[in-house]
């Protein structure tokens, strides 16, 4: 297949669903992931696209973040050590948990499936919700409704911040687009912020969730300063840098 044929399908499928795998255009196009990923580096020079983990995405006006079905794809074994030490060192028996639509916040509740945690959550995450919808689990699951966001998979809107508002929970899971030293935890997507926002000014403790990718990322919403939160837990130890700044703040953080 030609390179303009291959460029015009992946096109279409990010005009159609917003996100493309490679793996999906690979099998579609019957042609290697190294030629896929030129032709997403191509693409992404000319403006066409975003580049990222595993794919590629339409960046739109109102939400530069991923879609949910590439933030699945990525570093998902480091997402996994943040939820296990997340419910390892800050969940006991009988906590009301309030948790974002992150990817990984999802893998914090799998683990509170897996290990048959006596816990309420709180959610506007789709993804959750079928996680406990689909188990005989005696946790007890509080779903916020809203407006659907496909993208995120998640509740948004003024009814989900109104919901909110109805709860104090023992404590807040939250993630985000990126942090930084100047403007704090930063999200892409104002209704998203507005949420996780709202999700720690209800919540006795305050935990934030984020990866090595999100460190010095960029944002465009403030959702709060760091001194807001009670702890942060991440997948590996940050820079000198950052220790040093987390250090004068008086902020805790553990990695695993």
């Amino acid at each position: 297949m030609l390179k303009i044929d291959r460029q015009n399908y992946i096109l279409e499928m990010l005009q159609e669903k917003g996100s493309i795998l490679v793996t999906d255009a690979c099998e579609a196009l019957q042609c290697s992931d190294q030629t896929i990923r030129r032709d997403l580096q191509e693409m992404e020079e000319k403006g066409q696209l975003v580049r990222t983990y595993g794919g590629a995405y339409l960046s739109l006006d109102e939400d530069k973040s991923a879609p949910i079905q590439l933030r699945e794809q990525l570093i998902p074994k480091e997402k996994e050590r943040i939820g296990i030490t997340a419910s390892d060192n800050f969940i006991k028996d009988g906590d009301i948990i309030m948790m974002d639509s992150s990817t990984t916040c999802y893998t914090l509740a799998k683990h509170l499936v897996k290990s048959q945690a006596n816990v309420t959550i709180i959610t506007n995450s789709i993804n959750i919700i079928k996680l406990f919808g689909n188990t005989n689990q005696t946790n007890k699951l509080i779903c916020v409704g809203g407006t659907y966001k496909e993208r995120s998979g998640s509740f948004i809107g003024n009814n989900t911040i109104n919901s909110l508002s109805t709860f104090v929970a023992d404590k807040a899971f939250i993630s985000c687009s990126a942090i930084s030293k100047k403007f704090g935890i930063l999200d892409n997507y104002v209704q998203q912020q507005a949420v996780r926002k709202c999700m720690l000014e209800h919540s006795k403790e305050k935990y934030l969730l984020v990866d090595n990718t999100k460190f010095d990322d960029e944002g465009n919403f403030v959702i709060d300063s760091f001194k807001s939160l009670d702890g942060i837990i991440t997948n590996k130890k940050p820079s000198d840098a950052w220790l040093e700044f987390f250090s004068q703040e008086n902020i805790s953080i553990l990695w695993k």
